[in-house]
């Protein structure tokens, strides 16, 4: 419905071991990886996976000539880097995937962009009439209640809960067991803290913590 069909190949960007166990227990296959930590990769796969470079072999001929058919998965868990990626990869005509986890409950009425780079772990909730955007990453035990709508390139924490209705615009990033009350809208690039209680909008570009959540810092 939202990821490839089982048994599909696909090039994994960031060297992320939940990523990586979450593309197998779905039954994806990897064909190799795209970190700038060569040494990291090799110390921690050994020979299981293909190193094949760094982001700069977009430009190599003979990457794209075997690899570039195949659909790329970004996996860093910060908006930023992952909106840097999405973009420069998009720009060399790179097609993504989603990788959704088999035990994420998700709403028929829900609506994931479709091949867009989305990734679901374990036990996450979409609810009803829910909308997500491009590279957003909903991690174990999110909950996204009802008409919620995340923007591109969010991050959604462990435990964090969305109730109904809320707004969240591109770049944020919702902290470990935060929770967003309803109909609150949080501004482009800001960032809950864990354990907020979201009581109010949040303005975009700044840090709220704390419940009731306050600004702890805004971005000049």
């Amino acid at each position: 419905m939202y990821t490839m069909e089982e048994g599909g190949q696909i090039v994994l960007v960031g060297g992320f071991v939940e990523s990586i166990e979450l593309i197998k227990n779905i039954g994806l296959g990897i064909a190799g990886i795209i970190d700038g930590s060569r040494e990291k990769i090799a110390e921690i796969y050994r020979n299981e996976l293909n190193y094949l470079g760094s982001d700069d072999i977009l430009t190599d001929a003979a990457f794209q000539e075997v690899y570039g058919h195949l659909p790329f998965f970004l996996s860093p868990d910060m908006p930023k880097i992952r909106k840097k990626l999405f973009t420069a990869y998009e720009e060399h005509k790179c097609s993504f995937t989603n990788v959704v986890s088999l035990k994420a409950n998700i709403s028929t009425s829900a609506q994931l962009h479709a091949n867009a780079s989305i990734m679901v772990q374990d036990w996450v909730n979409i609810s009803s009439r829910v909308r997500v955007g491009r590279a957003v990453r909903l991690n174990t035990c999110a909950n996204v209640m009802h008409d919620c709508i995340l923007g591109d390139f969010v991050t959604v924490a462990p435990n964090a809960v969305l109730l109904g209705n809320v707004s969240v615009a591109e770049g944020c990033y919702i902290g470990a067991n935060a929770t967003i009350l309803p109909g609150i809208k949080v501004g482009a690039d800001a960032t809950i803290g864990a354990g907020a209680v979201v009581t109010k909008d949040v303005p975009g570009g700044v840090t709220v913590v704390g419940n009731p959540a306050k600004i702890l810092y805004q971005a000049i």
